[in-house]
């Protein structure tokens, strides 16, 4: 009988997250910058609980490591992934997937697949680079007409701020929501939902947590 080969398993997240936490100088520092407790990050360390995407998401840009490795570990061997890697390396980058978005407008809990994206439109199109970016859907009708639920969003990881008028995904306490922001004369931000049926709200600029800007969309027919 010939043979087989195949690639080690991915290393555990814990192991993945303590690596991550060598770059910073302690747990609280680490935990003061993702703007959650000590205790949920010893957490994720010991098992006992695992970081959403937007902590992963924030964890990745703050450690300056791939968000894919981040949450999945190493991808596996085979002819899938060489396909994937040749792809990549010439005209194609797989952009994550984040699924269950059950919350209105969202809420993600791990990437699930990736989707290919001619990496030359993605730059001329959108404007943004490939590596910056992931995918997500909407649940819920705060955003109609302009996304509809179950819509799949791309969004931009790299403008993590306010930077002009447009659909962001935002953080306020522990919910991540899809929503369009414009400012105000006085510097506060309107956070819109287009659908009317939502009250808009003013809040302080700096007391938002961007994730990222929504740069393009798709929608079942």
């Amino acid at each position: 009988m010939g043979e087989t080969s195949s690639s080690p398993a991915p290393e555990p997240l814990q192991l993945r997250l303590d690596k991550v936490l060598r770059k910073f100088r302690s747990v609280a520092d680490l935990a003061r910058l993702l703007g959650v407790s000590d205790n949920a990050i010893y957490k994720w360390l010991s098992g006992r609980g695992q970081p959403s995407v937007a902590n992963l998401v924030a964890l990745a840009k703050a450690a300056e490591v791939s968000i894919e490795w981040l949450a999945t570990g190493q991808d596996s061997g085979g002819a899938r992934q060489s396909i994937r890697r040749k792809l990549e390396h010439d005209d194609f980058a797989y952009v994550p997937r984040a699924d269950d978005a059950r919350f209105d407008a969202l809420r993600t809990d791990q990437i699930v697949d990736h989707l290919a994206f001619k990496k030359d439109w993605v730059r001329a199109r959108l404007n943004a680079e490939p590596r910056n970016l992931l995918l997500i859907e909407t649940v819920g009708d705060s955003m109609i007409p302009t996304l509809g639920d179950s819509d799949l969003l791309l969004v931009d990881l790299s403008a993590p701020r306010f930077r002009h008028d447009g659909i962001y995904v935002l953080r306020r306490d522990t919910v991540l929501e899809v929503k369009r922001l414009q400012r105000r004369p006085d510097g506060a931000l309107n956070i819109i939902s287009d659908n009317p049926a939502y009250a808009p709200a003013v809040v302080a600029s700096d007391s938002v947590h961007i994730l990222g800007r929504v740069i393009w969309a798709a929608r079942r027919l």
